[in-house]
Parts: structure tokens; C-alpha cells; sequence
């Protein structure tokens, strides 16, 4: 399969009420490879993703979220709930385990997640892109418009489901709780909207093959990274 090539990560350090709290910059801006840990669900691979068409209807979309400054969504074929690009169609939509495929990656399978982001390509500052949370669920159903309970968005963007099993949170909830991620994207690296952003893979040892549906819940933008979303849909695919 055709790759991009991957970035490597800073590490920093902060100070919030009083306790340590450690925030991780995946800088994807240069290109480069990069293995991180999660706040929940350990070790995870982020590469800038290859070249390749990823036009509407030539990847396997399954989220399209769309707000400027900051935004988040999950896909579900039962509506479009918090920045879901309306209409939930082919392109917003339940997802199957067994439709995202599994990837050997130095003698470990991992489950692959392709992004397209899409960003004003004028000035470096506003093709810069901030992703700043990942959450994947399990389940044996689709989740319902509006299912979710958490606030999403900010410095609180985490969302929960009361039918369905995290098995990956990308950060915690703020910084004074633990890690804070932030997967840094640059829109001109690739040739504009027809060019995947990012390959993100997840360890399939996390997955229960007895719950049939995936949930992937991300959040862009400022707050809480720096740079906010200004122009198309940010979609996911496999």
C-alpha cells in the first residue's frame, strides 16, 4: 500500500493547578513517522498519509465534519449530530469492523484510519490544521442522532456513549488530567482536497470482534490546539 512519509513528535511539559501534566506535539507539518501513546488504549502510529486520489466517492468515507474554528463529529447513519456535514449519506455513516482493514506494521497488526483535511492553502499559518482528540467505541448498534452525553468541543472535547465500549481516546480530558495529544496537519503538503492527510492506526488487539459497529469521535481546531479549521470538510475513511 502507498504511504506518505511520517513526522516525529516534541515533547513539553506544563504546569495546571498546581500538578505536572504532559502535552505531546505529533507534528505532521514536514512530513516524517511518528509512534505515540494514547490516554487511553497505549501505543498508536500516525504517518503523513501517501499520495493518492481521495476524491468523493474513490475512498471509503465514513465521517465528513464541517465547522470553522472548531468542530467535532462521529459518524452514525441516524442523522448528523454536532458538526456532521449534512445529509448523513454514503459519506456519514455506521461502520463495520470488518470494512476497516488490518495493517502488519513491524510484526504488529494495527487497524487503519485514512484522513483528508481540508484548509485554506494561501499563507503556511491557515493550511495548518490542529486534531485534537480521537475517541473509537464499540458496539453491537448504531448510536442515535444526539446519542452521545459530554460537552465536545474546546478544552472538553470528549464525548461519551452509555450503550457502547471506548477502546481509544487519543487525550484526556484537559490538561490538568493527563496527557494532552495534538496531531499538528499541513493541508499544502499534499495536492489540495484530492490528497489524503494521514494514516492513523490503532493496535487491533484493542478491538472486540464480538461488538460489530466502530465509533470514531474527532475533534479540530482552537480551542484547545492553535490552529482552527477554515475551509472544508475534514473526512475520514478506510
Amino acid at each position: 500500500m502507498l504511504r506518505k512519509t511520517v513526522i516525529l513528535a516534541a515533547l513539553g511539559f506544563a504546569l495546571t493547578s498546581g500538578r505536572a501534566s504532559a502535552t505531546t506535539l505529533i507534528d505532521l507539518t514536514a512530513g516524517g513517522d511518528h509512534t505515540g501513546s494514547a490516554f487511553v488504549g497505549g501505543g498508536f502510529l500516525a504517518n503523513e498519509s501517501s499520495t493518492q486520489s481521495t476524491g468523493t466517492g474513490v475512498i471509503d468515507s465514513f465521517l465528513r465534519i464541517q465547522a470553522k474554528g472548531d468542530e467535532a463529529g462521529y459518524n452514525t447513519s441516524l442523522g448528523t449530530p454536532l458538526n456532521d456535514k449534512s445529509p448523513a449519506d454514503q459519506y456519514t455513516r455506521a461502520l463495520l469492523l470488518t470494512d476497516i482493514p488490518i495493517v502488519n506494521i513491524g510484526g504488529v497488526d494495527y487497524r487503519e484510519f485514512l484522513l483528508d483535511i481540508n484548509q485554506d492553502n494561501g499563507q503556511l499559518a491557515d493550511a495548518i490544521l490542529s486534531l485534537n482528540q480521537i475517541q473509537i467505541f464499540q458496539t453491537n448498534s448504531d448510536q442515535l442522532h444526539n446519542s452521545y452525553t459530554g460537552p465536545a468541543s474546546g478544552t472538553n472535547a470528549i464525548v461519551g456513549f452509555a450503550t457502547a465500549t471506548q477502546i481509544f481516546q487519543l487525550s484526556a480530558v484537559d490538561d490538568s488530567t493527563g496527557t494532552t495529544n495534538e496531531i499538528r496537519l499541513n493541508y499544502n503538503l499534499e495536492n489540495g482536497s484530492g490528497s489524503g492527510d494521514m494514516l492513523f492506526y490503532v493496535r487491533n488487539s484493542l478491538f472486540n470482534t464480538s461488538l460489530s459497529n466502530v465509533i470514531l469521535f474527532s475533534q479540530f481546531g482552537a480551542p484547545p490546539g492553535p490552529s482552527g479549521s477554515n475551509d472544508g470538510f475534514e473526512e475520514w475513511a478506510v
